[in-house]
């Protein structure tokens, strides 16, 4: 009764799932800061980064769903049991 796409890139790419199934549509994003990132052990790559693939969708889009991972688990734990139950009675 559900498909997850879990990876869009572009803009377009939401926008074609909106088209196609409406208001099932639930997009989500998941945040951390650039100070978690690099305890993660990311380093910025000009050419890389800062291409319409890794940040196509920084603007533009209102997501349904803002997922914050800076490491607090609780928190996080908390985020994705809101986002399920949130889910589960949509179906």
């Amino acid at each position: 009764p559900a498909q997850v796409v879990s990876d869009t890139r572009r803009l377009s790419d939401v926008e074609w799932f909106r088209d196609v199934y409406g208001d099932a549509v639930q997009t989500v994003r998941v945040v951390a800061t650039e100070e978690t990132r690099k305890r993660r052990n990311w380093v910025f790559v000009t050419g890389v980064d800062d291409a319409e693939s890794e940040c196509g969708l920084d603007q533009g889009v209102a997501f349904d769903w803002v997922i914050t991972n800076d490491g607090d688990e609780l928190s996080l734990d908390e985020q994705l049991e809101t986002l399920l139950r949130s889910l589960r009675g949509r179906l």
